[in-house]
């Protein structure tokens, strides 16, 4: 992959440590303790999880999920449009 121009660093917003359920140990193979804050929570199940987990992550978190799909690029398209639809909705 070759990057050309300058790469500027996200810093997280949301930095409240949260526990990691069992069902997604695996996607957090650098969290050994259980534990990790918020916004890496976010987005790893917004990159890695399942239709029913990027739902269950809003239903939980509907703002920081939101503002955290406006601030990363690489969260993709079909995603994006999902929480934009239920956040426009209501749910």
């Amino acid at each position: 992959m070759k990057i050309t121009g300058e790469t500027k660093r996200i810093k997280p917003k949301y930095t409240q440590t949260v526990r990691i359920p069992k069902k997604f140990k695996s996607m957090f193979w650098d969290c050994p303790n259980g534990k990790t804050y918020l916004e890496k929570f976010i987005l790893r199940i917004l990159n890695y999880g399942s239709f029913k987990d990027i739902k269950w992550i809003y239903k939980k978190y509907k703002n920081e999920t939101f503002d955290i799909i406006t601030r990363y690029d690489d969260i993709k398209k079909g995603v994006k449009f999902w929480i934009k639809f239920w956040h426009e909705r209501g749910d």
